[in-house]
């Protein structure tokens, strides 16, 4: 898989040098012709504007020198006109000499030639040149007007030339001087000196032309050439436009090339493209050592990455084999706790029910003993509820460790809770001769938000094991104190000091582990499962609380639990801390009573009519629906239903009850009988329209207690 992998990054990386080489072709190209273009043009218009001013300036100077040689005729005209013996050959020689001049040559009225000096190879060329000029010999008609020119050589010398009219007789004076190449180069700005410091390698090759002779370049074998023998100039004239800048093809060599136009030249400039070669070739070097560089960068990074990838699937490796042994060993250990806890509740399961078995024999046995009869009937009765106690916890703490226990967020009063606490422990505990005390009861806001549920769970277990685990006439200290960290929120910190067999060190350190036991007859003596700490423990945490505990073998043990929760500041329940419920009488209460097993109803029936109430039986949640609708005002007061039931169940019963139009269906208690004995069960309960939840198995005294406080006949005294 890595092997493909790499054949990919390599193909890849193919592929991109290849995109990379074209990317640098086509903007180097495209960079380089505009910079081209651009640096033909600038030399272009330098050129253009360098050779305007090198004509401005030859003017300038020309024009001087032929104002100058017609002052010299004119001089030399006076002289003749004041000397009658001027125009004799020395004297010619002279005044050629006073006005530095090569010749003189002096003409009659009828254009003939009467004297003449000179030196140098030049006077056929100047007299020939007067005798095609008639202007040149006119001036004689016209005393005022003088004529000058300059005649370009072939050599680059030049002469300068001028006639003016005779003042001693009618005639024409003519005078010229001859400046030789070298001087002419030296006095005059030439075309040429326009071009310095154009390099071809650099700037390309530069020609200026009058329209058939090459007058200038910067390549100098092209100077003082024909146009025709250049072909590359051949090609941009038949090609370019003037001022247009093209790409033409010599051969097999391509050129850059512009044409430009002057007064009286052509400007042409044209650069090979191996400039562009040069920069097509450095560009894309660098760019494939960059992309090089990249890539090596990029395989460095892979590999690395490739051998940090061995290294954490190594690891992983490594890891997934310990988390396979581990849960190996974890399955191997929940293999045996599932065996052991199988064999615990075997047992813990068998001995309460083997207890009620045997005792039913025994009864069954002293059929005439009354008091025989009664001890059966206490020993069935506290194996039941070791069993349901046993059952309970095991739910309780399933549900902990799946974390399903959903906490009650709702009011109560704290004293109410603790009373109903007190009055099943002091019973448990008067039992065995133990005194509870409770030594302080610091506790301001009683009205509290919580989940109370729990609560009594909590405070319930701890006081439990305080009794289970004492010794007979024991005693038991109990203090509730409040810390009150703001306005909204109180802590309750419980302290429960018994005097019973304590714990040894090693046992303190897994108390709260499931089922843990210091002694292995603990179940048996004590009735003990294991579990109640575990789940206290949960509960505590999960309310946001924290427990411990100090204890010594032999002396006894002290548990601290600290419970946040919030003060209820709506609602003021009614001062009970001074009275005592003295009787709950259900005595004439018409009670309609829900439920679909037949034995679980004749217990219920018999609990309420010996307590005085009067039982209307119905068996689903349909048919009590029914009977509710098609009674009268008054023939109903409350309501036991069961929840699980064939038909209809109580939930939905208790739906239809609260939307029948009935007077009394928002108001007639209903009271929830189930099995389902968890908060998320009394939440749905009260959801679907219900005032109370009972567990099963249920407790005649609360049962009572419940039915008389919802139908008002509980009394009371100070």
């Amino acid at each position: 898989m890595r092997d493909k992998a790499d054949k990919r990054l390599w193909t890849l990386s193919i592929v991109g040098c290849v995109i990379v080489v074209l990317t640098v072709l086509f903007v180097s190209v495209k960079i380089e012709t505009n910079n081209t273009k651009k640096r033909i043009h600038s030399t272009m218009e330098y050129i253009k504007d360098q050779y305007s001013m090198y004509n401005s300036f030859n003017e300038a100077v020309e024009a001087r020198s032929l104002v100058r040689m017609v002052e010299k005729v004119q001089q030399t005209a006076r002289n003749f006109k004041t000397d009658k013996q001027a125009l004799e050959k020395e004297y010619l020689k002279q005044y050629a000499r006073e006005q530095r001049l090569t010749g003189i040559i002096v003409l009659n009225d009828k254009n003939k030639q009467i004297a003449q000096y000179h030196t140098g190879p030049k006077f056929k060329k100047v007299l020939g040149y007067v005798m095609e000029k008639e202007t040149l010999r006119d001036v004689k008609n016209y005393p005022q007007k003088s004529y000058m020119a300059r005649i370009e050589l072939k050599n680059g010398g030049y002469i300068d030339l001028a006639s003016y009219g005779r003042k001693d007789a009618k005639g024409t004076v003519i005078g010229y001087q001859y400046v030789k190449t070298e001087y002419a180069k030296n006095n005059n700005l030439t075309i040429q000196n326009v071009l310095a410091g154009y390099k071809r390698e650099n700037d390309g090759t530069i020609v200026i032309t009058n329209g058939n002779d090459i007058i200038a370049s910067n390549d100098e074998k092209l100077i003082d050439t024909k146009v025709q023998e250049d072909s590359i100039i051949n090609e941009i004239r038949q090609s370019v436009k003037v001022g247009q800048f093209a790409i033409i093809r010599n051969g097999i060599k391509q050129y850059f090339t512009s044409l430009d136009k002057g007064r009286n030249y052509y400007i042409y400039v044209y650069a090979e493209d191996r400039n562009l070669v040069k920069t097509l070739t450095s560009n894309i070097g660098i760019a494939v050592i960059l992309y090089g560089i990249f890539v090596a960068i990029l395989m460095t990074i892979k590999a690395r990455s490739n051998q940090q990838y061995e290294r954490i699937q190594k690891q992983r490796e490594e890891e997934y084999k310990r988390e396979l042994e581990k849960s190996a060993k974890e399955a191997k250990k929940a293999n045996i706790a599932k065996t052991e806890f199988l064999q615990r509740m075997s047992h813990d399961i068998r001995t309460p029910i083997n207890g009620i078995r045997g005792m039913v024999e025994v009864g069954d046995y002293y059929k005439s003993d009354i008091e025989k009869q009664s001890e059966c009937r206490k020993k069935i009765w506290e194996a039941s509820g070791f069993l349901l106690e046993l059952i309970n916890e095991v739910l309780d703490m399933g549900k902990l460790e799946s974390e399903e226990v959903i906490l009650e967020r709702r009011s109560f009063n704290f004293f109410q809770l603790f009373q109903e606490i007190r009055m099943v422990i002091e019973k448990q505990a008067r039992e065995r001769g133990i005194n509870i005390v409770v030594h302080k009861y610091n506790v301001i806001h009683e009205d509290l938000i919580g989940s109370p549920v729990h609560v009594k769970r909590v405070v319930m277990n701890i006081l439990t094991n305080a009794i289970k685990y004492n010794k007979n006439n024991g005693k038991i200290c109990i203090e509730f104190n409040e810390i009150q960290k703001n306005y909204n929120t109180i802590i309750i910190r419980f302290k429960c000091e018994d005097t019973g067999i304590g714990m040894s060190e090693s046992f303190q350190k897994t108390i709260y582990e499931p089922f843990a036991q210091e002694k292995a007859g603990a179940r048996t003596v004590y009735g003990g499962t294991g579990l109640g700490m575990p789940i206290t423990k949960s509960l505590v945490e999960k309310m946001g609380g924290t427990i411990s505990f100090e204890s010594e073998q032999g002396v006894g043990t002290t548990f601290y639990i600290e419970l946040p929760f919030q003060i209820d500041h709506n609602i003021k329940h009614e001062e009970l801390k001074t009275k005592e419920i003295k009787k709950a009488s259900i005595k004439g209460v018409n009670v309609l009573l829900v439920e679909d097993n037949e034995l679980n109803m004749e217990i219920a029936e018999f609990v309420l009519e010996s307590a005085g109430a009067n039982v209307i039986k119905a068996f689903n949640g349909k048919e009590a629906l029914e009977i509710f609708k098609e009674s009268k005002l008054g023939e109903i007061d409350i309501i036991l239903m069961d929840v699980m039931m064939p038909v209809m169940d109580g939930l939905e019963a208790a739906r239809y009850i609260r939307w029948s139009n009935k007077e009394n269906a928002r108001d007639i208690p209903i009271i929830a009988m189930t099995a389902n004995a968890f908060t998320e069960d009394r939440r749905r309960v009260l959801e679907a329209g219900m005032n109370e939840h009972l567990a099963k198995p249920l407790e005649s005294e609360v049962l009572i207690k419940t039915i008389a406080n919802y139908c008002g006949k509980v009394d009371h005294f100070k």
